[in-house]
């Protein structure tokens, strides 16, 4: 009883019942499961699956994570509307290093920023945006529970390019980092709404 009453994992039949009724209720449906391959840069085709028969039951938008990395967009028009999902947008905040993990974008994140316009009583997805982050960690001067301890920083990386208001308040290394984060992400996402 408490499992039906407070878990909502990604029983398919649940899954279904929770979107459908979302449909009757509101005017746009945003499902955020949490499935894919950890460290994975591309979905699974279990997650492909698994989306797409959200957005054939009524989800607008799916935001997507687990995988602890980002990984690409795909838009869908259903009944002339597009729909768009993203499989995982990865970390905002991050304790896991490039350095430590082989090389794996884990510090590197997406903010998703989209548009709903409502408009003689339809609502519709408007506009997609992301937003790349990327995530700093330094070590400060003072231990936690034994062990050194860190200050976090999660960066717009917008704000750090080529001309961008912020692009001289770092140095150079960061720079790089935050840099190609925003350009690597982007491609990656490949976002065609």
């Amino acid at each position: 009883e408490e499992y039906n009453n407070h878990l909502y994992d990604l029983n398919m039949q649940k899954v279904k019942q929770l979107i459908q009724r979302a449909e009757e209720i509101a005017d746009f449906t945003i499902v955020l499961p949490q499935m894919g391959e950890e460290y994975h840069l591309h979905p699974t085709q279990g997650q492909i699956d698994t989306y797409h028969q959200m957005i054939e039951w009524g989800a607008d938008v799916i935001f997507g994570g687990h995988p602890h990395v980002i990984e690409p967009t795909e838009t869908i028009t259903k009944d002339g509307e597009k729909k768009f999902i993203i499989y995982s947008m990865g970390n905002l905040l991050s304790n896991q290093r490039v350095e430590t993990l082989e090389n794996i974008w884990t510090e590197r994140g997406v903010i998703m920023d989209i548009t709903i316009e409502k408009e003689n009583g339809k609502t519709t997805l408007a506009s997609v945006k992301a937003h790349p982050t990327w995530v700093s960690r330094t070590e400060i001067d003072r231990s936690f529970m034994e062990g050194p301890a860190y200050d976090y920083q999660v960066f717009l990386a917008e704000n750090y390019m080529p001309g961008g208001p912020l692009e001289h308040t770092v140095d150079n290394e960061t720079l790089e980092r935050i840099q190609s984060a925003y350009t690597e992400v982007n491609e990656l996402l490949n976002i065609k709404f």
